[in-house]
């Protein structure tokens, strides 16, 4: 979706979208279009100078008098200290530094902390926002999965997974993992992998090989029946070959700062495992980063995918399992024991009914982590996230024994789970996380000297129990300036407001043409959810 009178900017090669988020950009770096054209969403007035320096060199940043939660386990906090990032790695922390030839940031008043990692997120729905706040699972299934996604364009999807990127670094996001179920055409992917590698995040983009309802909006109904049974066909041959192409285009280098993934089918709703253990061997031969699945959220028949991966040997450390709420103590032993991860996403599960698993989880020893999943009902930072784990964490505890006045769960853990936790559970460990030297610079800073958060007593609260984006001053992913003085730098936010106005308008009117009952139907029988009035 282009603003009028904007075209776009020459398409970059995939190996120039992989070394950084230049968004019609030329090689030095400057913002400005080098055709007099603009992207949209690209800022085409020159940005401050301080600004600019900020964003462009990647050489030598010093942050001073912050208050460091370096969030690694070995390293103490500081109450006031400095980082000093060269390139794109941190090189040094302590109370003091002394650097001559380096670009200054004054972050006194601030709390410095790694960049969250999200590990759950379509971000594929963020034209969506608010589309409705009351639903139930088979709503959100109906609606989202079986009607709205098919009432995106290429160019829909594209802006969507650009400004969802954004939105997520907007709030210090560094790291985020798509679950990109939205591959509805070769110009769909194209879209949906440059969106997010154009907005500077890091992460994994999971390609989708659920086969989406292949019904055009406005197509004679009676098309229906058939084309929702071929919904839960075996995998395809185009997804095998567009998720290839997709792999090499975009992400044939494997330590790149956004690296391949896929996001499975649906297996829950299959009838027996051998189609679900052919997908996943051959997802391996792409060698993606992870691979997400979705489980236990709602009647694990006909088919439990933990029990039946776990017995054919095929749960490994590349497998990141969303949800889980109906898993059993037993499959989270299995999941533990391959080595494998899950990922909750805590408010979204409560809304619909489910309780999160990622306390009982982590309790029987296994490797958590936390993410937004749809922005339909919230918004898409950490903070609300980290305040319902938190809180539930404690409402758990409390409810074992509600006469034992037992310690409480401090921030620090939930703060763990959403930054360095997070990591290690997408193979991301070595990378980011923490604030480590040698580890990849992605890093936040949180003010503290606001209204309604001064005078601050406990970091960690500052960060779980007040932070919100508002407060998120800087953002640094790699070594580059993302965010600065509370505002995402290079990007022309009305512009991009405006498109997604418009995106909306398409996507609401495709909508209105797509009869609901037969969908409906469709996914209450392949989650075993009885339909009420």
């Amino acid at each position: 979706m282009l603003a009028e009178g904007v075209a776009p900017c020459k398409p970059r090669s995939a190996r120039q979208r992989a070394q950084g988020p230049t968004s019609c950009r030329p090689p030095d770096g400057a913002i400005v279009c080098t055709n007099s054209r603009q992207e949209i969403g690209c800022d085409a007035n020159p940005a401050p100078a301080d600004t600019m320096d900020w964003h462009m060199n990647k050489h030598r940043t010093l942050f001073t008098g912050a208050t460091i939660l370096p969030m690694d386990g070995k390293s103490e906090d500081l109450a006031v200290g400095d980082l000093l990032v060269e390139d794109d790695l941190i090189a040094a922390i302590a109370p003091n530094l002394d650097i001559d030839d380096a670009q200054v940031i004054d972050a006194s008043g601030t709390v410095l902390c790694p960049g969250f990692v999200d590990t759950h997120r379509h971000t594929w729905q963020t034209p969506l926002h608010g589309v409705r706040t009351d639903w139930n699972l088979l709503d959100y299934l109906t609606y989202i999965r079986g009607m709205y996604c098919i009432c995106y364009e290429p160019e829909d999807a594209a802006l969507a997974n650009r400004v969802g990127a954004l939105e997520a670094l907007d709030s210090g996001i560094t790291t985020l993992v798509d679950h990109s179920h939205l591959q509805l055409s070769e110009a769909h992917s194209d879209g949906l992998a440059e969106g997010i590698i154009d907005s500077g995040i890091r992460g994994i983009f999971c390609y989708g090989t659920y086969r989406n309802l292949a019904y055009k909006p406005g197509q004679d109904a009676s098309d229906l029946p058939r084309l929702l049974g071929e919904v839960n066909g075996p995998l395809n041959e185009w997804h095998k070959k567009n998720a290839t192409r997709i792999r090499d285009t975009y992400f044939a280098d494997e330590s790149a700062r956004v690296r391949f993934g896929i996001a499975s089918r649906e297996f829950e709703t299959l009838p027996e495992s051998e189609s679900m253990l052919e997908e996943l061997r051959w997802s391996r031969t792409l060698r993606p980063a992870r691979i997400s699945i979705h489980v236990g959220m709602s009647s694990r028949e006909p088919l439990n995918v933990v029990r039946e991966l776990h017995e054919a040997g095929e749960i490994r450390p590349d497998l990141l399992f969303v949800h889980g709420n109906h898993l059993t103590d037993d499959e989270l032993r299995m999941i533990i024991d391959g080595g494998a991860s899950v990922s909750s996403a805590i408010e979204i599960e409560m809304t619909y009914g489910a309780y999160p698993v990622v306390n009982r989880f982590t309790r029987l020893g296994g490797q958590s982590s936390i993410g937004i999943d749809a922005t339909i009902d919230f918004g898409g930072d950490m903070f609300g996230q980290m305040r319902a784990l938190l809180n539930e964490w404690r409402l758990e505890r409390s409810l074992q024994n509600p006469l034992k006045m037992t310690r409480k769960v401090h921030q620090k853990k939930v703060l763990e789970i959403a930054t360095v936790r997070a990591a290690e559970a997408i193979g991301f460990g070595d990378l980011t996380g923490s604030l480590t030297v040698g580890k990849k610079a992605d890093l936040l800073l949180l003010r503290t000297d606001a209204l309604g958060l001064t005078p601050m007593w406990d970091p960690y609260a500052a960060v779980v129990n007040y932070g919100n984006p508002s407060l998120v001053d800087t953002v640094m992913v790699d070594g580059r300036i993302v965010k600065r003085n509370g505002k995402l730098v290079g990007i022309d936010w009305p512009a991009l407001r405006d498109a997604l106005e418009r995106s909306r308008a398409d996507i609401r009117r495709r909508f209105s043409l797509i009869p609901e009952q037969p969908i409906r139907e469709r996914w209450a029988q392949g989650f075993r959810i009885e339909i009420s009035d």
